[in-house]
C-alpha cells in the first residue's frame, strides 16, 4: 500500500481523535486485482504483536450486508419471497402481516429501534444479562410502527433482528450456521464467522470502550461485552475478507443478476447524520449507498458499537476498475474511521 497514503491517514490515530492505547486500524483495499492490506497503530506506540493484517475485528453492522445476501439466496432458492409479509413465517410479531421482508430490509418497515434507548446503554454499561428476542420487541414497543409500512425510512436494529430470526426459522440452522454456509464457504472467507458467545470474543483484536466503562477510562470489551446485546447477530471478519466478500458479491458470485440489481435498488435514507459523507444518503438491501457521489456509484456499508468501528465502500465508475476499501478499527472513533475509508478511495480515484 503507497506509504504516502499510510502517513495522510495516521493522523486518525494522533490525539484528539485516538484516546485509547495500542490503538490499530486495518485496511484492505482492491484497485485491479490484488488486495492489499495493512495494519496502523497509534503514533508513539510500539506495534502491538497481538495485531496484525490478519487479526479479526467486529464489524458491527456491516453484518447487515451479511444479513441480506443470505435472505437473498434464500429467495433465490425458493424459501422466501422479497414481497411477502412477514405474518407466513413469524405469526406471532405484531404487524408482521402489515411489513414484508423487503421493508425490513431496507428500513422502510416503520419499526423502532433499540439503538436510541438509555435503557439499552446502561444495562450494556453494567454488563447485565442481554435482553431476549420477547423482550427487545417490548422495551422498543415494536408493536406501535414509527409510520406506515413502505411510507418512510428509518434505521432500524429491530427490523433486521426479526430477519434474523426468519433466517433461523427457515433454514432450521443458528444465523452462524447459514453466513457460514451461505457467504463464507463459496467466497472461502476462513477468517470471517458469526460472534455468538463472550469467548468468541478472546479471539478478536483486543478492543477499547468508553461506553461499557464506569470511571471513563477505556476498558477491553473482551472482558466484559456480551454479543447478545446486538439482537441482529454481528459478524467478526478481517478487512481483507470484507474486500473480498464485497468484490465478489457485486461481480455477482453469490447472486443472480435479477436479485442482485433488487439489493441495490435503493431509497433515500433520511434523516442521516449531517457529518456523514454521502452526497444523497440512501439505502439499498443492507447496503448503504450514493448514486451522486463524486467518486462514481458508491455502496457499502459502516458499522459502530463497543470497542470497534467499521467501514467499506466499494465504488463503481464507468471511467475506471471498481475500488473496495474495507477500514477496521479497534477504537469508537466512527467518523474518523469513515474518513479514513473515503480518503483511501479519493486516493484510489484521482
Amino acid at each position: 500500500m503507497n506509504e504516502t497514503l499510510i502517513q495522510r491517514l495516521r493522523v486518525y490515530l494522533e490525539p484528539p481523535a485516538c484516546r485509547v492505547p495500542l490503538a490499530a486500524v486495518s485496511i484492505a483495499l482492491l484497485n485491479g486485482n490484488a488486495i492489499q492490506s495493512s495494519i496502523m497503530t497509534a503514533a508513539g506506540e510500539c506495534s502491538d504483536a497481538a495485531i496484525n493484517v490478519d487479526s479479526r475485528f467486529s464489524v458491527q453492522s456491516i453484518s447487515k450486508s451479511f444479513t441480506a445476501v443470505v435472505i437473498l439466496r434464500l429467495v433465490a432458492s425458493g424459501k422466501l419471497m422479497l414481497d411477502a409479509p412477514l405474518s407466513e413465517w413469524l405469526p406471532d410479531v405484531a404487524n408482521a402481516a402489515r411489513i414484508t421482508i423487503r421493508q425490513c430490509l431496507q428500513h422502510t418497515s416503520g419499526l423502532p429501534d433499540y439503538g436510541p434507548l438509555p435503557e439499552y446503554h446502561e444495562a450494556v454499561r453494567r454488563g447485565a444479562t442481554p435482553w431476549t428476542f420477547e423482550e427487545f420487541l417490548a422495551r422498543t414497543h415494536a408493536e406501535q410502527l414509527l409510520f406506515e409500512p413502505g411510507r418512510g425510512w428509518r434505521y432500524s436494529n429491530i427490523g433486521y433482528m426479526l430477519l434474523r430470526r426468519l433466517i433461523e426459522t427457515v433454514s432450521r440452522q443458528t444465523f452462524a450456521e447459514v453466513v457460514a454456509s451461505e457467504v463464507c464457504k463459496p467466497l472461502k472467507l476462513q477468517r470471517t464467522s458469526v460472534i455468538e458467545t463472550r469467548d468468541d470474543f478472546q479471539a478478536l483484536a483486543r478492543a477499547y470502550s468508553f461506553c461499557v466503562s464506569s470511571d471513563g477510562l477505556p476498558l477491553d470489551i473482551r472482558t466484559r461485552y456480551d454479543p447478545g446485546w446486538v439482537a441482529t447477530g454481528v459478524v467478526a471478519s478481517t478487512a481483507s475478507d470484507l474486500v473480498r466478500f464485497y468484490d465478489r458479491l457485486f461481480a455477482g458470485d453469490l447472486l443472480p443478476g435479477r436479485l442482485l440489481d433488487e439489493m441495490r435498488a435503493v431509497v433515500r435514507a433520511s434523516p442521516t447524520p449531517s457529518n456523514q459523507r454521502f452526497v444523497e444518503a440512501s439505502y439499498g438491501l443492507g447496503l448503504i449507498a450514493d448514486l451522486k457521489s463524486p467518486y462514481g456509484v458508491l455502496y457499502g456499508h459502516s458499522g459502530g458499537g463497543p470497542g470497534y468501528t467499521s467501514a467499506a465502500l466499494h465504488v463503481v465508475s464507468p471511467l475506471r476498475q471498481p475500488v473496495t476499501v474495507a477500514v477496521l478499527s479497534n477504537t469508537e472513533n466512527f467518523f474518523e474511521v469513515e474518513l479514513m475509508a473515503f480518503t483511501i478511495v479519493h486516493a484510489l480515484t484521482q
